[in-house]
């Protein structure tokens, strides 16, 4: 019985792994740091061989640097947050610090 579930979920679990890499794919689109300099190579490469124009290369390479900034400040406030949430081994918030001094008191 169980043989003859899964083949009748095939097609479902099928869709559920391209729907999966498409969602992969779209969100390293617009949120990989290293994706979007690529494309931005990629479209200065274009601009020099002039196989663009002087106009489209600004357009796109003005939406490439906003989603580069946009994903730099994304990754700061991440990072902004996780610090204040954890400061790090051996920090209390009261009083100093654990000092070399104070351990060998």
């Amino acid at each position: 019985m169980l043989l003859i579930d899964d083949l009748l979920a095939l097609p479902f679990t099928g869709f559920l792994g391209i729907f999966r890499k498409i969602y992969e794919m779209a969100d390293r689109e617009l949120n990989d740091e290293a994706y979007i300099q690529e494309k931005l190579l990629e479209l200065q490469l274009l601009y020099e061989m002039d196989e663009i124009g002087e106009e489209e290369y600004n357009l796109r390479a003005a939406e490439c640097e906003t989603r580069l900034n946009a994903v730099r400040q994304a990754k700061e406030e991440v990072e902004s947050e996780g610090s204040e949430a954890d400061p790090g081994p051996g920090v209390t918030g009261e009083g100093e610090g654990v000092t070399e001094k104070s351990r060998a008191a």
